[in-house]
C-alpha cells in the first residue's frame, strides 16, 4: 500500500485519538481489526497486497486464528494513544497505553509494515524489543534484518525523498521536467507503482517517456491533488478495490487454488488407474499364448527333461516353439500353472471395457473443468469445492493403514505410504507380530497382529497376497514375499522413510490380490 494512501486513512483516524477501544477481531488469519469508539482500524497482512483502512464497519467478535493474534489480545489491550506514519513511508506505528485490568499489561507499540511481499505486523515492548510478529524473519530469509521475538526492532533503512504535499506546483514542475514518470517514486515520497500508473494515464504520456514542460505542469497539478485526496484521483480511473473487495478476491483465489489442486490430484489418479487398466488388458491378451504353451506341455510331457529352464517343442502347425519353465515343477505342473495364469488374466477382462470407458470420460471431464476453472462463477466454485474438498481433512488421528481381517480372525494392516510404513512398523507393530514385504519391489509394509498367538500359514499367505498387491509387482504372478517377526526388522541409520533392514526371513510365492477371501 502506497504512502499517500496510508496518510489519507490516518487523517480520518487522527480526530478520534486517543481512543478507547473494544477487543481485537480477526475475521481470518490475515485480517486484524481494532474497533475504536467509532469505526475500526483494519489491517490486511497477506502478501503482496497489504492494506490499512479506517472503516465504519465493525465485524462481530471472533477467536484468534494464530499465535500472534493471541499475543495481540493479551498484550495490546490498552487504550490506543496514537497512530503515526514515518514520513510517507509504507509503515505506521500504533501506541497502546498500559492496560489496568484483571491481568495488567504494560504499554506496547504495534508496527504495521505495509510493504508488499515483505509486509508484517510487529509488536514491541517499551524498550523496542520485539515481543512477536505475524511473520517471523530469520537470518536464512534476510541476513540483514531479522524479525524475531527477543531481538531489538530495526526499522527499515532511512531514505531521502521530498514530501509532495509540501511542494508548490511550480516546485513540482521544475522537479519533473526532464524526468520520466517511472522515476517519480525515487524522488517523491509516498508514490509507488499504482499512483505512478494513474498519473501516466491521466497525463496521457507513457511512464518511460521524458516529460516536457507542458506535460510536467499537468503532472505537477495531479501530484498536488494526489497529496490531498489520492483515492478521489484514482476514482477518476474507475477507483481501486477496497479492502473488503480485495479480501473476497483473494479468498476466491484461495478457493480456486485448493480446488485446482484437488481436481489435479483426481485427474492424476484417474490417469494412473487408466494406465493400470491398460497394462492389465495388455497382460490379459497373453492368455492365449499361455494356454498354447500349456497345451504343448500336456501333449509332449515326456519330451520335457526334469528341472529344465526351457524346452523347445513342435507346435500344432509343425513349427518349433520355445517354452520357459519353472525348474521346480514337472511338465504337467508347469502346464497347470500356465492354465491357472491364463484363467486369472482372462478374469481381469470382465467389466474392463466399462471401467476403461468410465475412466476416459472422467479424465476428459476433469481436464475440461481445470481448463475453465478461472472463469467459473463463484457459486459454481463453491459448489465444486463442497463436492471435491469436503471431508478431505481427517477427523482425529488417522488409522495406521488399511485394515483387513484374515479368514482365521487375525488383523492385517497395510501401510499407505513411506511414512505410513514407518509408523506401522515402528510405532504400531509389536515384537511378536509378523512383518511382510514383497521381495525386491517397492511397496507397503504389512503387519499381522499376532497378539501372543501362533500365526497359521493360511494367514501368512493371506497377508502375503496383500503385500504383493500393494507393491510394484501387483500385475505380476508368482511374486516372492519375505516375512519375519517384527523384532527382526530395524531402521538403518539415516535411512529414508520406509527403508528397513531385516533378518531371519522366510519367503512365500503368491499371486497378488487386494481382495483375498475374508476382507473386512
Amino acid at each position: 500500500m502506497e504512502g499517500l494512501l496510508i496518510a489519507e486513512q490516518l487523517r480520518r483516524v487522527a480526530p478520534l485519538l486517543p481512543s478507547s477501544r473494544l477487543s481485537w477481531r480477526f475475521p481470518d488469519p490475515y485480517t486484524f481489526v481494532l474497533p475504536l469508539k467509532r469505526g475500526a482500524l483494519w489491517f490486511y497482512n497477506r502478501p503482496p497486497n497489504a492494506q490499512f483502512a479506517y472503516k465504519d464497519e465493525v465485524p462481530s467478535v471472533t477467536k484468534a486464528h494464530t499465535g500472534f493474534q493471541d499475543l495481540l489480545v493479551a498484550r495490546a489491550a490498552g487504550e490506543l494513544i496514537s497512530a503515526e506514519q514515518v514520513k510517507l513511508d509504507r509503515a505506521l506505528r500504533l501506541e497502546f497505553a498500559p492496560f489496568r485490568g484483571f491481568v495488567e499489561a504494560p504499554a506496547v507499540t504495534l508496527v504495521a509494515e505495509l510493504t508488499g511481499r515483505n509486509c508484517n505486523l510487529i509488536l514491541l515492548d517499551e524498550a523496542g524489543t520485539i515481543l512477536g510478529a505475524a511473520r517471523e524473519v530469520s537470518s536464512s530469509i534476510n541476513r540483514f534484518r531479522e524479525v524475531r521475538a527477543g531481538l531489538p526492532y530495526e526499522p527499515p533503512p532511512p531514505y531521502d525523498k521530498q514530501d509532495p504535499r509540501t511542494l508548490s506546483e511550480a516546485e513540482l514542475t521544475a522537479l519533473l521536467v526532464g524526468r520520466k514518470l517511472s522515476d517519480l517514486r525515487s524522488v517523491l515520497d509516498g508514490i509507488g507503482p499504482e499512483l505512478t500508473a494513474a498519473l501516466a494515464q491521466l497525463v496521457g504520456v507513457p511512464r518511460n517517456q521524458t516529460l516536457r514542460e507542458a506535460d510536467a505542469g499537468r503532472a505537477a497539478a495531479l501530484v498536488r491533488r494526489l497529496g490531498k485526496a489520492p483515492t478521489a484521483v484514482l476514482g477518476e480511473l474507475g477507483g481501486r478495490a477496497d479492502l473488503g473487495t480485495l479480501r473476497e478476491a483473494e479468498a476466491r483465489e484461495g478457493r480456486v487454488q485448493r480446488l485446482r489442486s484437488a481436481l489435479g490430484k483426481r485427474r492424476s489418479l484417474a490417469q494412473k488407474r487408466l494406465d493400470d487398466l491398460t497394462r492389465t488388458l495388455e497382460a490379459a491378451l497373453e492368455a492365449d499364448e499361455l494356454r498354447g504353451d500349456a497345451d504343448l506341455l500336456m501333449a509332449y510331457p515326456k519330451q520335457v527333461p526334469p528341472h529344465a529352464a526351457r524346452v523347445t517343442l513342435p507346435d500344432f502347425s509343425g513349427e518349433d516353439r520355445e517354452v520357459a519353465l519353472d525348474t521346480r515343477l514337472s511338465a504337467v505342473e508347469n502346464a497347470q500353472a500356465f492354465y491357472e495364469r491364463a484363467k486369472k488374466r482372462e478374469s481381469r477382462l470382465e467389466g474392463a471395457a466399462a471401467r476403461e470407458e468410465g475412466l476416459k470420460t472422467e479424465l476428459a471431464e476433469l481436464t475440461e473443468l481445470l481448463g475453465r476453472l478461472p472463469e467459473l462463477p463463484e457459486a459454481e466454485v463453491k459448489a465444486l469445492s463442497q463436492a471435491y474438498l469436503s471431508g478431505t481433512k481427517p477427523q482425529g488421528r488417522a488409522a495406521p493403514g488399511t485394515r483387513y481381517t484374515s479368514p482365521q480372525g487375525f488383523e492385517v494392516w497395510v501401510g499407505r505410504s513411506s511414512r505410513g510404513n514407518d509408523e506401522l512398523t515402528f510405532k504400531v507393530a509389536k515384537s511378536r507380530d509378523l512383518w511382510l514385504h514383497a521381495q525386491g519391489y517397492p511397496g507397503s509394509h504389512v503387519i499381522v497382529r499376532a497378539e501372543n498367538r501362533d500365526v497359521p500359514f493360511e494367514t501368512v499367505l493371506f497377508a502375503a497376497q496383500l503385500a504383493a498387491a500393494y507393491s510394484k509387482a501387483s500385475l505380476s504372478d508368482n511374486v516372492p514375499v519375505d516375512y519375519t517377526l517384527k523384532k527382526n526388522v530395524w531402521k538403518p541409520k539415516g535411512g529414508a522413510p520406509g527403508a528397513v533392514n531385516f533378518s531371519q526371513q522366510r519367503t512365500v510365492y503368491v499371486t497378488p490380490s487386494r481382495r483375498p477371501e475374508g476382507e473386512a
